[in-house]
């Protein structure tokens, strides 16, 4: 694992999750509908209990593609996501962001396996889900599922934007996967109807 590892910060956080997964609890709950050709999405401030979902989804074979930021902070995540056997996809800034859009559509319809992504993120605001996930599920006709935890002994940041959760020594974490089957052009233009099913 190590010599996969660039950024020494990846060793930390990995070695710290590893701590917390052994002496804690996890729980994956409907984890059989994140299966091949689905959309997944999941709130910023749960990306570092993530990486324990996208190991249990491995387990199952599954190819995992992750949307992440092209940031600093993205170098750390594609590093981290890699030894779980996941592909990150780095989002541009600015101007880069068209052509970009466009190759991920082409992905999406094209590529097998599963694509996730931050739904409100990569800055914001707090639980505010952008339409990205659901416009490419819609243009690749792939299923959506998202994610939401449950903790018992966490500590939040509460100065980001995003209220980043880190598990602590001994503490219960729950991933609940919910369905929301196809989504389409209809659904896209009543977003408002998508936004009321998401649990914060």
């Amino acid at each position: 694992m190590s010599k996969m590892l660039k950024n020494p910060l990846s060793h930390i956080f990995l070695a710290y999750l590893k701590l917390v997964s052994k002496s804690g609890r996890f729980q994956l709950i409907n984890g059989e509908l994140i299966k091949d050709n689905t959309m997944v999405g999941y709130w910023h401030g749960d990306s570092y209990c993530m990486q324990l979902v996208l190991a249990e989804i491995c387990k199952n074979n599954e190819k995992i593609n992750v949307i992440v930021t092209s940031d600093r902070r993205g170098d750390i995540i594609e590093d981290m996501i890699k030894t779980k056997g996941a592909r990150a996809l780095r989002l541009p800034d600015g101007m880069n962001m068209r052509p970009f859009f466009r190759k991920l559509k082409e992905f999406a319809i094209e590529e097998e396996g599963v694509l996730a992504a931050s739904l409100d993120g990569p800055l914001g605001p707090l639980h505010e889900p952008k339409k990205l996930i659901f416009l490419l599920a819609a243009e690749a006709k792939k299923p959506v599922a998202y994610i939401h935890f449950k903790y018992k002994r966490v500590m939040r940041l509460k100065k980001r934007w995003d209220k980043y959760v880190i598990p602590l020594p001994f503490c219960s974490i729950t991933a609940v996967v919910e369905d929301l089957g196809i989504v389409d052009n209809d659904d896209l233009r009543e977003f408002e109807h998508i936004k009321n099913k998401l649990i914060v």
